[in-house]
């Protein structure tokens, strides 16, 4: 009995220990300060603002004198020029969305960028070089002019085409590789994500305001080849900067292409049309993907795109 009392006491004492040690940890632990979550850092976004404005300048640096320049240089027609011009902005504008698939499905955002601007320098460096070669007079009449030479022609349109599709892959890329470099649970970039965004189309602006403004002057009382030349270095900045910044960008990796899902379950339905679907809706989820280990509240079945059910009712199987 002694030997039980003395057993139960040394217990208590040890768990009034053990009670008295944890309550202390846990002052101590309270005491100490409360560590502030930290945003992102301010130098990616801020970098791929300054690139944005530098490439806005250099595109209409090109494009706000590019008819003037077609037809009074080049000596092309009125028709034939704006044609040209036409053609061009219609290609920069395709292009994202050849390079949006790409940049998801295979390069990621940062390649595409860094890819699409050695291109789109390359293409500036060919406008400018042409622009420097001298072209035939321009003292002709509208319906007759002599055509300028072959050699001035294959460069400047190279380069033309060439900086198209380079702004087109930046375009593609440039905005959501600036949305990577912020970090979704964090609350702090919530907002700061925000103005980015905002930001950035301002960007666009005030580029548009310097090129219509100060390059557009010089093309036309300076010389041509300076003002190309001004939107050439834009863009070698851009690269330069770009590629200065790259140890510290936040780079995802690319996980697939949205439109191979779209396609997949578009044939899908329509292969499996005549399969018999359950009655019971209950049965009727999304899939889920193998890869996704997460396991959270699934998506009830709707009337809604109900043509697309068989196609979700054999992936479920």
């Amino acid at each position: 009995m002694e030997d039980g009392g003395l057993r139960a006491s040394i217990l208590a004492k040890d768990d009034a220990t053990c009670h008295g040690e944890e309550s202390q940890s846990l002052l101590e632990v309270s005491q100490q300060p409360e560590l502030k979550p930290r945003g992102s850092d301010w130098r990616p976004p801020a970098i791929i603002l300054g690139l944005e404005c530098l490439e806005s300048m250099a595109f209409n640096g090109i494009a706000t004198n590019l008819v003037v320049y077609i037809r009074s240089v080049l000596h092309g027609g009125i028709a034939s020029s704006a044609s040209i011009v036409s053609l061009w902005y219609g290609t920069s504008f395709f292009v994202p969305i050849l390079g949006a698939g790409i940049a998801d499905a295979y390069w990621g955002n940062y390649k595409t960028v860094l890819i699409s601007l050695v291109m789109y320098l390359l293409g500036m460096v060919l406008i400018t070089v042409g622009s420097f070669i001298p072209s035939a007079p321009a003292l002709c009449n509208f319906g007759s002019c002599s055509s300028s030479k072959g050699t001035e022609n294959l460069i400047f349109f190279s380069g033309l085409y060439l900086s198209a599709v380079g702004c087109g892959g930046v375009r593609s890329a440039l905005l959501p590789l600036g949305a990577d470099q912020f970090n979704n649970e964090n609350s702090l970039d919530t907002p700061k994500r925000r103005n980015f965004f905002s930001l950035f189309y301002i960007s666009v602006i005030f580029g548009v305001i310097t090129s219509g403004t100060i390059v557009v002057w010089v093309q036309k009382n300076v010389s041509w080849a300076i003002g190309y030349g001004i939107a050439t270095t834009c863009i070698a900045l851009a690269l330069v900067g770009f590629v200065a910044g790259t140890p510290i960008f936040r780079r995802r990796e690319p996980s697939g292409s949205p439109m191979k899902s779209i396609f997949q379950v578009t044939f899908a339905a329509f292969k499996n049309m005549s399969l018999e679907i359950p009655a019971d809706s209950s049965l009727l989820y999304e899939a889920r993907s193998k890869n996704t280990h997460k396991r959270g509240p699934r998506l009830a079945h709707t009337d809604d795109f109900r043509y697309c059910t068989a196609c979700f009712w054999l992936l479920i199987q």
